[in-house]
């Protein structure tokens, strides 16, 4: 079947962990509409609006932290992805996006729907991927098998984030009359396993020592998925060291029992004096942007002296001005391994706890 390549799309993403995919109709992209509509261990989703149907794949790729399929067809139907996937790039959602094409022959020919989609989402998106046109050399199929392979790894790899895969499609578009699609049971996988990393311990022997020179310490949580264990740790160590913890309404740490979220009206209303004493000397922040404009604006002007930020990987931004520590692992990992080194009899003093308690009272205030 001479788009048995195109059908085997779906089989590689299912066997590589891909349940969902979100379908916007088209002419140009029937063949792989058919793919996931026939596959019996993909769930799909239907939606004539382009731009509605990739923020909803973003949505379900979040709330299931596995990658989702996203398909159009050719054209400016492509560009209607664009503000979902740039949301994507920036809150590292893994969607593998795949658009339908015309063949290269027919692009800029005044042809119906057809765009210059090489490279469309920039630099939104991890990677940008173009299969063959044609199949008939062993080489294509490989180079189809492969590149399919190494976006969805790419997508899932930390930091995650969405990758385009444009496919140009000849016609015909549709198999032969009382022709079924199948699946080649010889698709080959490539795995990419990924591994938590860890703090090594002359880090945390460091960390240990910097920690415990510190009073005022605050810790400020930004965009994150929510992690019922991750808010666990925090709130056992905000407890146990008199830590306040700031829960950025975008933190999804709203189950902390004590943690500070109306920084925002806080900060806003609060007097010079009052920010001065807030100041921290240590800030140690995760997740990515903040939402609250008054903390952003408080912490760049009342600066720490030392600013650690815990990332597993990807771009580090100094957002406050003042970072002087990446942490190349993710907050849960932190959290867990320092509460592990540290004693709550090396933490406590009376003017931490009062730091603690400042932060309390502006809460409530």
């Amino acid at each position: 079947m001479r788009l048995q390549p195109i059908y085997d799309i779906a089989e590689i993403c299912a066997l590589k962990g891909i349940e969902q995919a979100v379908l916007c109709p088209g002419s140009r992209c029937a063949p792989l509409i058919s793919a996931f509509t026939n596959h019996p261990k993909v769930k799909t989703h239907t939606f004539s609006d382009e731009r509605s149907a990739a923020f909803i794949a973003n949505g379900m790729a979040l709330a299931t932290n596995n990658p989702v399929a996203l398909v159009c067809t050719s054209g400016s139907a492509a560009y209607n992805f664009a503000p979902a996937v740039a949301e994507a790039y920036y809150q590292q959602i893994p969607v593998v996006v795949l658009t339908a094409d015309r063949p290269k022959e027919w692009i800029d020919q005044l042809d119906g729907q057809t765009i210059q989609q090489q490279n469309i989402f920039g630099n939104h998106v991890k990677k940008y991927f173009e299969l063959p046109q044609d199949y008939e050399h062993a080489d294509a199929l490989w180079f189809i098998n492969r590149t399919i392979n190494e976006a969805i790894n790419l997508a899932n790899q930390i930091p995650k984030g969405p990758v385009h895969i444009n496919v140009p499609l000849r016609e015909p578009l549709y198999p032969s009359q009382g022709v079924n699609i199948k699946f080649s049971d010889s698709v080959r996988i490539i795995d990419q396993p990924t591994e938590e990393k860890l703090l090594s311990e002359e880090t945390l022997d460091t960390l240990k020592t910097s920690l415990s020179t510190f009073n005022k310490v605050l810790i400020v949580g930004g965009q994150h998925t929510l992690d019922t264990e991750l808010a666990t740790l925090l709130d056992k160590f905000s407890k146990q060291h008199h830590i306040p913890v700031v829960a950025d309404v975008i933190s999804n740490l709203h189950l902390l029992s004590n943690g500070v979220s109306h920084t925002d009206s806080m900060l806003g209303q609060s007097k010079a004096d009052v920010q001065k004493a807030l100041q921290p000397e240590l800030l140690i922040t995760f997740g990515k942007s903040i939402l609250s404009k008054n903390l952003k604006l408080f912490l760049r002007k009342y600066k720490p002296t030392a600013h650690w930020h815990i990332q597993h990987a990807g771009v580090v931004a100094d957002t406050y001005q003042s970072l002087t520590t990446h942490l190349g692992v993710s907050p849960k990992v932190f959290f867990q391994q320092l509460t592990e080194v540290v004693s709550k009899t090396g933490f406590e003093g009376q003017k931490r706890e009062n730091y603690f308690r400042l932060w309390e009272a502006e809460e409530h205030r």
